[in-house]
């Protein structure tokens, strides 16, 4: 049968949407291997040795060595799981043997083996083809949002194709720029997962993020400018830290077993691997040139030199020195970590497409030029995409969305990968922008005016690197005792973070994302101690020169305990008493969230300023969490289905100390127990550093939204 191919969004996204209603959407997180047994039907194993059309994927298979578990990966997919396989037929085999000049599989080395295995399959998740459509959505592309088991994240299309009679239109998805599910063997079920039959073999690059771009033509000076600045040599030699490792015997208790972190109890993992990761945002040659005159390092030079300053362009001059304007320009185009497309951001608890909610989703994150921090938002206010514009659910750099700004700045717009060339490296990705980004004066004021909100995780790189942190898992209500929860836990030793220290015997955790939690972005941070004291240190972000009014977000509960609050080894504030006894009489607090016959305006005014001179704010309004599950965004989860955060007593933000802080400086926090009974617990759920422009204009104009 003849087919054409062709790609089309628009015609395809009915037909898709109800193709993929039929499937049956099935997920679960990585399992134990004590958790595995064998099933007495067909396994994942069984389909590929047992279906003639799979016969060379099988072999491929067989050879593939080095599973994790010390066992190969055929043997794998012959145990209790979560897989989803793409599986190449063996005309895709094939060609692929074909172009690379094997005559068989017996001639593929195995290391090559692995790599083709590894690369077809997704160990912890079972995706069907009504997964693909959701994560697809309106978009011409996306990427299949858990990481496959050589650690790549997947590239995803619409495709279709339309058969010789020209009239039937068969839906179905592409992989990589080239692999297209066979959609008429689609969603193939076994015991432990899916098989999606495809008609290539998908390709992945083992090469370091900045040798992929380099293979690039539309981004060669950008390329040529990593080079010089010394930054492709340190990410071409960054994989995993091969010296990590903690103490077992001391984590014994906690790795792999249920504890109790103040409210409930939680399975936990320690990770097992501590992989380095980058993101590069590469601006095309053709932009260069065409807005800002830019064609040669010279001129990209003095582009910098213009905003940072320094001495003439000169040949001799060291780009590699952290204070060259070239290298500070482009270090402020990389991040110390990588993630899918739409994971630089989540939209877990934040409210999206509501009627009120004009937030967006957004991020702050230390770039690879020492002492500085980048906005990334995903749009999605409507109020924002109808004034300004901009594309809904893309993400974008330094993008204004505060409206103190004189002018509104619409940001760098970040191209989704659109399978031309393969984007993600071994340890990285890298994303074509249409502009050019800096931490000037104007970027300071423009972008930084404003409250600037982080979740702790932000603060982290290696909880996004190594695939820790939980993004679409945010409805599944499954028990956290229970080791298949979607939502991850994870105790991290002293060392996994860099910059981070617990100085006693106490835990460092964190707990997976959920809608329902009472936490900013579903997931937090609790420090935990059996001994009745915690103490730990962290690293802020770092923000422009000025002072700062610097608050905690967090749920308060009974079960947890008291805190000082330290910047830079010396205690500010008054202690922080996380418990929710008595907090709400003694603050005054009104539920400004009610209904209007329930409060005056003038009480409600009246109780948000007493509450601010206490050092108290309500929660965002922006934020909410579900009552119940099935609410992924907040977008239906609306009246009694979900709460704001502003309208209930545990979700609170408090004023730890108004402090002046130094762009110069890496500002470090402590956070020590005063008081606890019988265990002693904090959570770290989200900072917010607001600069005196915004925090002090109450009374002056216009004031500080609830958002």
């Amino acid at each position: 049968m003849k087919r054409t191919k062709k790609n089309i969004r628009t015609l395809l996204i009915t037909v898709l949407m109800g193709f993929g209603a039929m499937c049956v959407v099935s997920c679960s997180d990585d399992m134990h291997e004590e958790n595995y047994y064998t099933f007495t039907g067909e396994m994942m194993s069984d389909y590929l040795q047992s279906h003639e059309d799979f016969s060379e994927f099988a072999a491929i298979v067989t050879k593939a060595t080095g599973s994790t578990r010390g066992t190969n990966i055929m043997d794998l997919l012959s145990v209790r799981g979560q897989f989803t396989c793409f599986a190449p037929t063996n005309e895709a085999v094939n060609k692929y043997m074909a172009a690379n000049g094997y005559k068989s599989v017996d001639e593929i080395p195995n290391d090559i083996c692995d790599t083709i295995a590894r690369t077809h399959l997704i160990n912890g998740r079972v995706y069907n083809t009504a997964d693909f459509s959701e994560l697809l959505g309106d978009f011409v592309s996306a990427d299949v949002n858990k990481v496959n088991m050589n650690d790549r994240y997947l590239s995803l299309e619409w495709a279709y194709d339309i058969n010789e009679d020209g009239d039937t239109l068969v839906a179905t998805y592409r992989l990589q720029g080239t692999g297209e599910i066979i959609a008429a063997l689609a969603n193939d079920s076994v015991e432990n997962g899916i098989v999606h039959p495809i008609d290539a073999v998908l390709s992945s690059s083992n090469l370091a993020v900045p040798d992929l771009i380099a293979q690039n033509e539309k981004i060669k000076l950008f390329s040529e400018a990593l080079t010089i600045t010394g930054l492709a040599n340190y990410m071409a030699t960054k994989f995993e830290d091969e010296t990590w490792n903690y103490d077992a015997e001391e984590y014994e208790a906690y790795h792999g077993k249920v504890i109790y972190s103040g409210a409930q109890d939680d399975w936990c993992d320690i990770p097992e691997k501590r992989k380095f990761k980058f993101t590069i945002f590469a601006c095309p040659d053709e932009i260069l040139e065409r807005d800002y005159g830019i064609t040669d390092i010279e001129s990209m030079y003095n582009y910098a030199r213009g905003i940072y300053g320094g001495p003439a362009y000169s040949a001799d001059l060291d780009f590699t020195d952290i204070t060259n304007p070239l290298r500070r320009l482009v270090a402020y185009h990389c991040l110390p970590f990588a993630q899918s497309y739409d994971h630089y951001t989540t939209i877990c608890t934040i409210r999206t497409n509501q009627p009120k909610a004009y937030v967006n989703p957004t991020e702050w994150y230390s770039t690879m030029d020492t002492l500085t921090t980048m906005k990334i938002t995903r749009l999605k206010s409507v109020r924002e995409i109808a004034t300004y514009g901009g594309i809904d659910g893309d993400i974008y750099l330094n993008r204004s969305d505060n409206n103190r700004s004189l002018v509104h700045n619409p940001g760098v717009h970040v191209n989704r990968p659109s399978g031309e060339y393969v984007q993600e490296a071994r340890n990285g990705v890298y994303f074509l922008v249409d502009g050019l980004i800096d931490y000037g004066e104007e970027t300071k004021t423009d972008i930084f005016n404003t409250r600037i909100r982080f979740d702790i995780l932000d603060c982290f790189p290696e909880m996004i690197s190594n695939d820790l942190r939980n993004y679409d898992e945010t409805h599944d209500a499954t028990s956290s005792k229970l080791p298949e929860a979607p939502a991850r836990n994870y105790i991290l030793p002293n060392g996994y973070l860099e910059g981070v220290k617990v100085n006693t015997d106490g835990i460092f955790m964190y707990q997976g994302a959920r809608n329902w939690y009472w936490s900013y972005e579903g997931d937090e941070f609790n420090v935990y101690s059996d001994v009745n004291h915690y103490d730990i240190e962290f690293y802020l972000p770092s923000v422009p020169t000025g002072t700062y009014q610097i608050r905690l977000g967090c749920c308060c509960m009974a079960s947890r305990g008291i805190c000082q609050f330290y910047l830079d080894g010396e205690p500010k504030g008054t202690p922080f008493d996380q418990r929710d006894n008595g907090i709400v009489d003694r603050i005054g607090w009104y539920n400004i969230e009610s209904n209007p016959q329930h409060y005056t305006e003038e009480q409600l005014e009246a109780s948000k300023k007493n509450m601010h001179n206490l050092g108290w704010y309500h929660g965002p309004r922006g934020i909410f969490n579900a009552n119940g599950t099935g609410h992924k965004d907040g977008t239906n989860a609306i009246g009694s289905n979900s709460t704001t955060f502003c309208g209930q007593t545990t979700t609170l933000r408090y004023v730890l100390c108004t402090e002046p802080l130094d762009e110069r400086v890496r500002h470090k926090v402590r956070i020590k127990s005063v008081w606890a009974v019988g265990s002693a617990l904090v959570m770290l759920d989200y900072l917010e550093l607001v600069p005196k422009s915004v925090y002090g204009i109450e009374g002056e104009g216009k004031s500080e939204d609830e958002y």
